[in-house]
């Protein structure tokens, strides 16, 4: 059986294991709204205002830009790559070139993904406007989209086996460090508009004006290279693949014991369990590898880019649903196996959802504040009292938001999640994009309202709007903990995360 029969079979046997019609029709509505989405937006091209027009052709270059660096990035930090656990399949004969192309079909899969997607389907319509050959133009931007997507997957499956030996840790960590370092002194220097200017975005975006315009000569060369770099990241993402597969892991060869310096003894049984959430959280390498990411992109490149302060309401609510997606909508899987020997100890059940509460609210809470705090070392012009105060009512109302989604959604659907490799996730593929949806839209709902109210000339319009959010979230927070108290809920909660 060829890779390609494998990855249809390994589809197949996902769309399988979805057994809610319910599941099934929102996967399919989500799949469509795409193309519907994007079909929108160029009709919809020809009704913006002209100093709109050209502030989004201007940041056409960066936006091209931004999603080859989204494209790299998103695959060495997120989990779940693989259509069906990599450990569930040992017995069969799969193919390395299987898993690489099992990737590249999760890799949409991602919320943030696909309004990348949706961005440059818009910068397109901008560059292509009043040409004949939108068209043309088009094919150069999916020709970056995949060579991005495609190079992003192979430098992951690089990275995998890398990790697999103690000197390729060593490297990639050095490597991460000076690349935070670089960007660090890009921002603090002013000099991300050259990043930009010496990037392929400029390039890719001058092949689509002149595909638009029907200018071969300035369009193919482009064009041409992007898909090369498209097919070379297939061939290299399917070596590495291979490679990775077959290297051996060094983690047997670590000592089995070493010296642990003895920790405090908590005050009481919340603070052991809030301990105990941590450090499950910062022992997993998905979770760690997201949450540092998570504290420290979003606010790097809102200061590169340099966001004017009404822009940077919106920023916290986003952040605050990337948190809450790192593992928040499915908090109890951080017990695993653990989970029956937890439930057993001598103290009262409604603890542990409040330890898990508190452990979502400061992951979520740090990852909006660090954005915003980071995002304003560089927004343009002075602010005001009332934009000020729109950025902390988004950061305190979308993270209280957040919290509260994940933990009805954590008590109602939980999942089995051991979260021991590197590649593993919180839960299946079309649970997160169904869950990155429900975070999403309502922090970009009250994201928006905050950013229309930082114009107001009163400084309490902000606080007024978040105020019934909050209260509403605080209200729903409490109705999730009472149902976590439900002695049949809580046994089906524990025997899921525990056995699956």
């Amino acid at each position: 059986m060829t890779a390609r029969a494998q990855v249809w079979a390994l589809v197949r046997l996902r769309w399988t294991l979805v057994r809610s019609p319910w599941i099934r029709m929102g996967l399919l509505t989500a799949a469509a709204l795409v193309p519907y989405l994007g079909f929108i937006m160029l009709i919809a091209r020809n009704s913006v205002e002209p100093a709109a027009l050209i502030a989004a052709v201007n940041a056409a270059p960066a936006a091209f830009l931004g999603f080859g660096v989204l494209a790299v990035v998103a695959p060495l930090t997120a989990g779940g790559t693989e259509l069906v656990p990599a450990d569930q399949l040992v017995a069969y004969p799969i193919r390395p070139a299987t898993h690489f192309l099992s990737s590249l079909v999760l890799a949409p899969v991602n919320l943030v993904w696909i309004v990348q997607l949706l961005v440059l389907t818009a910068e397109t319509g901008f560059l292509t406007l009043d040409t004949r050959y939108t068209g043309q133009g088009a094919i150069t931007s999916i020709m970056l989209v995949l060579a991005c997507t495609f190079v992003g997957q192979a430098l992951a499956w690089v990275v995998a086996g890398l990790r697999r030996s103690r000197s390729g840790r060593i490297g990639l960590r050095s490597t991460m460090v000076l690349v935070a370092l670089g960007a660090l002194v890009v921002v603090r220097t002013g000099h991300s508009d050259d990043v930009v200017d010496h990037s392929f975005g400029p390039a890719v975006a001058r092949a689509v004006t002149a595909g638009g315009r029907g200018d071969l000569a300035d369009w193919i060369p482009t064009t041409v290279v992007l898909a090369l770099v498209a097919m070379l990241g297939v061939l290299v993402g399917v070596h590495a693949c291979r490679w990775a597969l077959r290297r051996p892991a060094d983690r047997g060869a670590d000592r089995t014991s070493r010296e642990v310096p003895r920790r405090h003894t908590p005050v009481s049984a919340y603070q052991a369990l809030v301990a105990t959430d941590r450090a499950s959280v910062w022992r997993a390498p998905a979770l760690r590898r997201g949450a540092l990411v998570l504290a420290i992109m979003p606010g790097v490149a809102a200061a590169g880019v340099g966001l004017p302060w009404k822009s940077l309401v919106f920023l916290p609510g986003l952040v605050a649903a990337g948190g809450g997606l790192l593992f928040g909508f499915n908090a109890f899987c951080l017990d695993a196996s653990g989970a029956v020997w937890l439930a057993s100890l001598p103290h009262s059940p409604a603890l542990l959802a409040r330890a898990k509460t508190r452990v979502t609210a400061e992951a979520v809470l740090l990852g909006a504040a660090l954005a915003a705090v980071l995002g304003s070392l560089r927004a343009v012009g002075a602010p005001t009292a009332t934009q000020l105060m729109a950025i902390l009512a988004s950061t305190l109302g979308c993270s209280l938001l957040v919290v509260a989604l994940c933990l009805s959604s954590a008590t109602r659907k939980p999942y089995r999640a051991d979260l021991n490799g590197p590649r593993d996730s919180v839960a299946p593929p079309g649970a997160l994009v169904l869950t990155s949806a429900r975070l999403v839209l309502p922090t970009a709902l009250l994201g928006g309202l905050l950013e229309g109210a930082a114009d107001a000339p009163e400084w309490w319009v902000p606080l007024a709007i978040t105020f019934p959010v909050a209260v509403l979230s605080a209200v729903w927070i409490s109705t999730s903990l009472r149902r976590y108290d439900d002695p049949f809920r809580r046994s089906r909660i524990v025997s899921v995360v525990s056995a699956g």
